[in-house]
């Protein structure tokens, strides 16, 4: 008997117990009665923990491991491991032979595949072959407001906690220096999608304490960026280049600094958001608030941040995009737009990460400052608006963009909540 699924839909079967339970027996004839599955384990080892059993006349408290084929104990190796001698009971689909714990016990084994509800397999068919933007397109709406928000209030915790990974990366790279760490977020988030990457090596290439030193000069600043960025490295007659150019190679020779290795991308962006603009508005922000990161964890709300923000770039910049070819004059100051984005990807998760480091629990400032930015306009958000969900802030919107890609995009219904519901109902 074959069965055509992942599984975690055995897992997902077994957690709701959606199977018969009636005259449960083991392959070896004994009887079953489950009085507890056991909890999900989202880590290694068995898949569910804390389970109670009643095997014949005793009662057995221990793991539940769940396959499809219970060759699949042997194949996964789950013989040779001691972690699993705690395994009471091994539920399969199909059942090919018999296996024993490390230990030499034999393992007792419950098939269930001629007992699952149809009726289980047909809404998860149902939900997967959707084509739709997401599985539940048609359902997700038969859910209450606060069914839909409870797993988004999760979601948005799930995306501040991946960047803390990230964040975590540059405090031990930098030997636990909070303002070093907080300084690769900025300069990270000033890159945009495009060339994150690149800024980020930018960052490492550029430390915090030699911006210090040069930060009540912008033309410093600038050449340190520019150079390090590898966009001083051809022959321009540009007067402003060339003092640039020049200033870099004084200061590489003293410092010993090297280029980026990363290659910056120019192709298929607006002219605002181009390398050149953003390492300009890169280095007047260093410049013009240089005290900005001990700002952020002592300023109450995003206004009061923001208003530090209100600066000029240099005057060669408000008729250039590039070096060298002249443009229409223009201000190139950090717009509002901008400053919502510095926010949601990297002021917001590096309070996030500095708070809960140090109170060990969840940042209620970060999520205020999300509460306080506008929806992200993009088509995700759009399409997640046209279903009807509600995204009246960037919190929303960053919740439904992790919803979208972590769980939608790739189907996976049966780690999601929304679709865990929407299959039990």
């Amino acid at each position: 008997m074959s069965f055509g699924y992942k599984e975690d839909l055995l897992q997902f079967i077994w957690e709701h117990q959606l199977y018969n339970p009636r005259n449960l027996k083991t392959e070896t004839g004994e009887s079953v009665t489950i009085l507890k599955q056991g909890y999900l384990n989202q880590n290694s080892g068995p898949d569910f923990e804390n389970a109670e059993l009643k095997i014949g006349n005793n009662t057995f408290y221990g793991s539940v491991e769940i396959h499809i084929d219970s060759k699949d104990w042997d194949s996964h190796k789950h013989n040779k491991d001691s972690s699993y001698n705690n395994v009471v009971l091994h539920v399969c689909y199909n059942h090919s032979k018999n296996v024993c714990r490390e230990d030499g016990t034999l393992l007792p084994t419950l098939v269930i595949g001629d007992r699952i509800s149809q009726s289980s397999l047909d809404k998860y068919d149902a939900l997967l072959s959707n084509k739709s933007f997401v599985p539940c397109e048609n359902q997700i709406n038969a859910l209450s407001s606060f069914e839909q928000n409870s797993w988004l209030n999760r979601m948005i915790i799930s995306r501040l906690e991946q960047r803390c990974e990230l964040y975590q990366s540059y405090l031990v790279s930098s030997n636990g220096n909070w303002n070093e760490a907080f300084y690769c977020a900025i300069v990270r988030a000033f890159g945009m999608p495009t060339n994150a990457e690149a800024f980020e090596e930018l960052a490492i290439k550029l430390p915090l304490k030699l911006i210090q030193q040069h930060q009540k000069s912008l033309f410093q600043l600038e050449a340190l960026f520019f150079g390090i960025a590898g966009l001083l490295k051809e022959s321009r007659e540009d007067n402003y280049y060339v003092g640039l150019q020049n200033e870099y190679s004084f200061l590489s020779k003293k410092y010993g600094l090297v280029t980026i290795h990363t290659q910056l991308k120019f192709g298929r962006m607006r002219p605002m958001n181009l390398p050149h603009v953003k390492i300009a508005q890169l280095a007047s922000f260093f410049y013009n608030v240089p005290h900005f990161i001990s700002h952020v964890l002592e300023l109450p709300g995003t206004k009061d941040v923001k208003k530090i923000l209100d600066f000029e770039l240099s005057d060669y910049w408000s008729s250039h995009y590039s070096f060298e070819k002249t443009s229409t004059v223009r201000k190139k100051s950090i717009s509002t737009a901008f400053i919502n984005h510095l926010f949601i990807n990297s002021i917001v998760p590096f309070v996030f990460f500095y708070e809960k480091n140090k109170t060990d629990i969840d940042s209620e400032r970060a999520l205020e400052y999300l509460e306080s930015i506008p929806s992200e306009q993009n088509s995700i958000v759009s399409k997640w608006k046209s279903l009807d969900i509600e995204c009246k802030n960037a919190q929303s919107s960053q919740a439904l963009l992790h919803l979208y890609k972590y769980y939608c995009k790739p189907k996976r219904c049966l780690q999601c909540n929304i679709g865990k519901k929407l299959l039990l109902r």
